[in-house]
């Protein structure tokens, strides 16, 4: 879906109308269950236009036909630099395929910088016992509150990051861009194949593949040259060069560089490497 699509959809919840639009949402959504588990949840994050206000869309799913889960909600615990600004639960989830959605929106003060943060998150609800063939409810309606361990949740720079192919031609906008705001920086890998690595590095940096780089040139190459381009949240655009070198001594090596129209940014995105 687009991010009007998603802008629509968030717009339409009364509890998050007035937060903006979405910038983008990320996908697939990440797992936080394993998929054969009782409760199977997935988490989409929308990042907004201003970039401080992120919505975490958790979507559960019930697989267990004796119960029916009322007020379900994640309990997300941000460590330093996010803050919960508000909890949408889901008022009911029946059991079946069909997986409800319950939100989490997230905070960031302005004048912090953006880096990665892991946040633990649990499931929280009621369950009202059900007899799976009439349907009817057994037990207490209101249910006993009950919570589910999830995986902790990775918020990543990159998530900040559309795949925006540059207009035109990816080394005139280079140059356009100037070495002023520039960031240059090495890396050793963990990787043993070439492929392996550019797959790896495109989706560190969260940014489209230009010029055919995307893939190897020619088999058995020990050097490959990436052409990388994207905007960040706040509309602003980011060129990356990289260079990947396969060194038997050395392992793998990463040689970058990343422009922008701001320092901070092209560090930022360069930091994104692990």
């Amino acid at each position: 879906s687009t991010p009007a699509d998603a802008s629509a959809a968030l717009a339409a919840i009364p509890a998050l109308a007035g937060l903006g639009r979405v910038f983008r949402s990320t996908f697939p959504p990440t797992p936080l269950t394993e998929s054969e588990t009782e409760y199977v949840v997935t988490c989409t994050k929308h990042i907004f236009e201003d970039g401080q206000t992120l919505v975490l869309q958790f979507s559960v799913v019930n697989t267990i036909p004796e119960q029916k889960l009322l007020n379900v909600r994640v309990h997300a615990e941000p460590q330093e630099l996010y803050s919960v600004a508000g909890v949408v639960p889901l008022p009911a989830l029946p059991y079946g395929a069909t997986p409800g959605s319950t939100y989490v929106v997230l905070r960031r003060e302005a004048d912090t910088v953006i880096s990665p943060e892991s946040l633990q998150c649990r499931l929280l609800f009621n369950v009202v016992d059900i007899d799976p063939v009439s349907g009817e409810i057994e037990g207490e309606p209101s249910g006993f509150a009950e919570e589910y361990p999830l995986e902790a949740l990775e918020i990543n720079t990159s998530d900040y990051m559309a795949k925006v192919a540059p207009l035109g031609d990816f080394k005139k906008n280079w140059e356009a861009l100037g070495p002023e705001q520039e960031v240059m920086e090495h890396f050793q890998l963990q990787f043993k194949e070439l492929q392996e690595a550019i797959v790896a590095v495109i989706d560190y940096l969260g940014m489209q593949a230009c010029d055919g780089t995307a893939a190897m040139g020619k088999p058995g190459s020990s050097t490959h040259n990436l052409h990388l381009s994207g905007v960040f949240v706040g509309n602003r655009p980011v060129l990356v060069r990289a260079q990947l070198q396969a060194d038997q001594a050395a392992g793998m090596v990463l040689k970058i560089a990343v422009r922008s129209e701001d320092l901070n940014l092209s560090q930022m995105v360069a930091d994104c490497i692990r």
